[in-house]
C-alpha cells in the first residue's frame, strides 16, 4: 500500500511540475529573419521563402526584395509601411517603436475573413536587402489584450 501510495504521490508531482513549467520560447529562422515566439507556434510551409508560424490564436509571416521596390520610389522604411497599409486600402495609423537598440514600425488594423473578426498588428523591419512585413493576428476581440505580448515577440526579431 505504501509503494502504490508513493507511486500515486510521485506520479501526481510529475504532473503538477509539467504544468507549472508555462509555454518556453521556441526560435523560428528562415529567409534572413529570426524570431522567438512561445511553444504554441508551429511553422507551416504555405509560401517558398516566407515564414509563416501559427498557434491556434496566433499567426505571423513576412518578407519582401527592397531592390524589386526601389523602382517604385520606395527606398525608406517609412515608405514601405505606408504603402503596404494603402495597397491593403487601410487607414491605419502608423506608429514608431525604438527603444533598447531596437527600432520598427507598425499599425493595428481590423479585417473580417469568412464571417469573422481579426485584429492584427502589421510591422515593418528594414534588414539589408529586404524589408520585412509580420502581421501578427488573432481574434478582434482579443487583440487589445495581446498588444503588450506582441511587442515583446517583435523585440525577439532579428533581420539581416
Amino acid at each position: 500500500m505504501k509503494k502504490l501510495l508513493f507511486f500515486a504521490l510521485l506520479l501526481f508531482s510529475m504532473f503538477a511540475l509539467v504544468g507549472c513549467t508555462g509555454n518556453s520560447d521556441k526560435r523560428f529562422n528562415t529567409s534572413g529573419m529570426t524570431i522567438n515566439q512561445d511553444n504554441t507556434f508551429n511553422q507551416k510551409e504555405m509560401i517558398p521563402e516566407y515564414l509563416y508560424i501559427e498557434s491556434l490564436e496566433q499567426v505571423s509571416m513576412g518578407r519582401e526584395s527592397k531592390s524589386s521596390l526601389f523602382s517604385l520610389g520606395i527606398k525608406t522604411l517609412a515608405e514601405y509601411i505606408q504603402s503596404v497599409i494603402s495597397k491593403a486600402c487601410r487607414d491605419s495609423k502608423i506608429l514608431t517603436f525604438d527603444e533598447e537598440g531596437i527600432t520598427f514600425m507598425y499599425a493595428y488594423y481590423k479585417a473580417t475573413v469568412e464571417n469573422q473578426d481579426f485584429g492584427y498588428m502589421l510591422i515593418c523591419m528594414e534588414g539589408a536587402d529586404y524589408f520585412y512585413t509580420m502581421n501578427l493576428g488573432c481574434l478582434e476581440k482579443n487583440l487589445e489584450g495581446n498588444k503588450e505580448q506582441y511587442i515583446d515577440w517583435v523585440k525577439t526579431i532579428i533581420v539581416v
